[in-house]
Parts: C-alpha cells; sequence; structure tokens
C-alpha cells in the first residue's frame, strides 16, 4: 500500500491550515467519512480543530477536511438522499454540509439548539435531535457544555421537523432517558418503514424509545426497561432487510419489530458508538475510545476493512457515500 506522507502530516494536524487548502477532493462510491477532530485543549476534551477524514472504500485515506466554524467534536455524519454530507458541532451549534464534488455549501440554520444528528423520510422531511437535555451532568465532565441562549440549559432533548426545503415544521416534546450522565437527549434516531415511528435512543442509556410522529405522543419501548443490568445503546439505524442495528457499546445487535434479538456482530473492545448507513449489505462503525473504524459484512459477520484514525475519544459519526 502506498502512503500520502502529505495527506498523513494533514489528518495529524501536523502541517498549518494553508496546506489543506487545496481544492475539495469529490467523494465516491463507498468512500467513507469519519468526524474526527484534533482535540488540542488539556482543560477540555472535547475541543478541537474540526475535522473529516475522508476514506476510500477500502479505508484508506484520501483527504482531510478542515472545518474552520466549529468548536468542539465534529459528530453526526450522514449523507442525505441528495448526497449532501451533513455534519454536526452541537456544542458551537454548527450544522455544516458539503455537496457531492467536496466543496463546502452554506450551513443550515436551524434554531440555537444542541443538534448533532440527521433522521431523513422519504418524502424529503428530515429531523434534527437535541443532543443535550437538562441543567447539569450527573458525572464530573472534562468539558463545559452550552446553554440555550437566554437559558441555564443545556437543552429539552426534542426532535425537531423540517420540510423537504428547511423550513421548520413542529416541535416534538420526546421524552428521553438521559444517558449515564442525564444530559444525554435525543442522541440518535431512525424512522421505522411505517413512516411514522421514530426509534431514538439517549447515548449510553438502557432504553429503546419510540415516537409516533403523526400523533405526537410516546409509544412504548421497544426494549423492555428490564434489559440486563449494564446494557447500553448508542446509534440505531435500519439495514435493507429491515432489521434494526443497535450500537451496544461492545458491537453490533440486529433487533426484528418487536424488539427481539436476531444476531449479535461482537466487535471487540468497548467503545464501539456510531453506526453508518447500511448499503449493499455492509455497515460502518466507528470507536469513540479508540479511535479505530471499521466495516462489517452483515451477512457473514466478518470485519473485511479496519482503520485507525489516530485520535482517541474523537471518532464521533461515520457515513459511507452511496454514489
Amino acid at each position: 500500500m502506498t502512503v500520502d506522507r502529505r495527506q498523513v502530516l494533514l489528518a495529524l494536524g501536523a502541517l498549518p491550515l494553508c496546506a489543506a487548502a487545496e481544492d475539495p477532493l469529490p467523494f465516491a462510491q463507498g468512500d467513507v467519512v469519519v468526524g474526527c477532530t484534533l482535540l488540542n485543549d488539556p482543560k477540555d476534551d472535547h475541543r478541537g480543530r474540526g475535522r473529516i477524514l475522508h476514506y476510500d472504500a477500502e479505508l484508506r485515506l484520501r483527504n482531510t477536511i478542515w472545518l474552520d466554524d466549529t468548536t468542539h467534536i465534529v459528530q453526526g455524519l450522514r449523507f442525505g438522499p441528495d448526497r449532501t454530507l451533513w455534519a454536526f458541532d452541537a456544542f458551537s451549534y454548527t450544522i455544516a454540509r458539503f455537496a457531492v464534488d467536496g466543496r463546502r455549501l452554506a450551513n443550515f440554520k436551524a434554531p440555537a439548539r444542541s443538534f448533532a444528528h440527521v433522521t431523513f423520510a422519504k418524502d424529503g422531511r428530515f429531523f434534527l435531535g437535541e443532543n443535550f437535555v437538562g441543567e447539569r451532568s450527573r458525572v464530573p465532565l472534562q468539558t463545559t457544555l452550552p446553554f440555550m441562549p437566554g437559558t441555564r440549559r443545556f437543552g429539552d432533548g426534542h426532535l425537531f421537523e423540517f420540510s423537504r426545503r428547511g423550513k421548520l415544521l413542529r416541535e416534538h416534546a420526546t421524552p428521553v432517558h438521559g444517558g449515564l450522565g442525564g444530559f444525554q437527549g435525543l442522541t440518535s434516531s431512525a424512522l421505522a418503514p411505517d413512516g411514522r415511528t421514530l426509534i431514538y435512543t439517549s447515548e449510553s442509556g438502557p432504553r429503546i424509545m419510540r415516537w409516533d410522529l403523526i400523533e405526537q405522543r410516546p409509544l412504548s419501548d421497544l426494549v423492555p426497561t428490564q434489559s440486563p443490568a449494564g446494557q447500553m445503546y448508542f446509534d440505531v439505524g435500519f439495514d435493507e432487510a429491515g432489521r434494526l442495528l443497535v450500537v451496544n457499546g461492545r458491537g453490533i445487535d440486529a433487533l426484528d419489530d418487536a424488539g427481539r434479538l436476531i444476531r449479535s456482530y461482537p466487535l471487540g473492545s468497548f467503545g464501539w458508538a456510531s453506526l453508518g448507513t447500511a448499503r449493499g449489505g455492509y455497515v460502518h462503525a466507528s470507536n469513540f475510545f479508540s479511535g479505530e473504524i471499521a466495516c462489517l459484512d452483515l451477512a457473514s459477520g466478518e470485519v473485511t476493512a479496519r482503520a485507525q484514525t489516530g485520535v482517541r475519544k474523537s471518532a464521533s459519526g461515520i457515513d459511507s457515500f452511496p454514489g
């Protein structure tokens, strides 16, 4: 394998910003993008230079995309139906977007909330979830969570629904668990095949929750609340067979529409937290603690490719380009 020394230095932040100011690199079918901010503040373990690592289908680094208007971890990467790439910084309230040819587009202007992921409906609507909730953390943090403007609250953990053209349609008062720290809001979501049921989690919490988008009310949890002690759920998404894929820290579980376990895909060490879109029988995942990314064959259960981003506690969103 040929290693491009310049790209390696850019990925590590060893070259100045001007060195990255080259022509944008178009996305190609199978390419993988990972939110991987270069953390550089010893007093804040989420602050750093915003960065997206751009890999090819074999998880070989192709490009490094720097974001100069973010302050903390870049997360929630997702290619939309029009193949536009979305990326989020929940601390600076930044929603960045990139065209197919790699050009930076205008940021999406949304209410000043801690949005950190997007979910798309088939009719063109899309949904943004508030990443934070409440007023304080139950556990010590090495970062400072932002208050909503004019308040002393991190957020409400609500779901915001937008039209195809980006007009805010409604705010859904979704109840959330809060996760281990009590401040995790609606951190990941997926739209069920019925088009009206939103499946969602609060990162590191034990619940997989459901919300009726039509009647605007909570439904019973997909997974019983008496799940095994220590159970945690992170990201969610449906595969092409209609199974719900759920990242559980140590791997991925596939569930049926009643929440029953169909299959488990262990990935090794703890820290797996982000899930890409399942395409062509494969899905990508990233490990927040180790910085590792992986491509999983959903039929065989084999990990077909792995790569190391080189930064611990930063990889926070992954997706593949549909072509």
